[in-house]
């Protein structure tokens, strides 16, 4: 399970930008693009990972920023 911003898998990015409004745009390869449309239309690129696999924590910085959703949102999501 995550912590922070540790150990987030593919399946809890995901879920986490379809709760937040994001829809699943297009699939090129192993890279999903998720597409919130709001007063600045929002994409984030999420790399699919095998295995259970988690994201390093640089790349959920960047995956957190091109939401437009705050850190936080993402920290409180995961203790739910």
């Amino acid at each position: 399970m995550a912590r922070g911003l540790k150990n987030w898998t593919f399946r809890e990015v995901t879920k986490f930008l379809q709760d937040h409004g994001f829809y699943l745009s297009k699939i090129k390869g192993s890279h999903y693009f998720y597409i919130k449309k709001a007063e600045k239309e929002c994409i984030v690129e999420v790399n699919f990972l095998t295995g259970g696999k988690s994201y390093p924590p640089l790349t959920m910085k960047t995956m957190i920023i091109n939401s437009g959703i705050s850190e936080q949102e993402w920290r409180n999501w995961i203790c739910k």
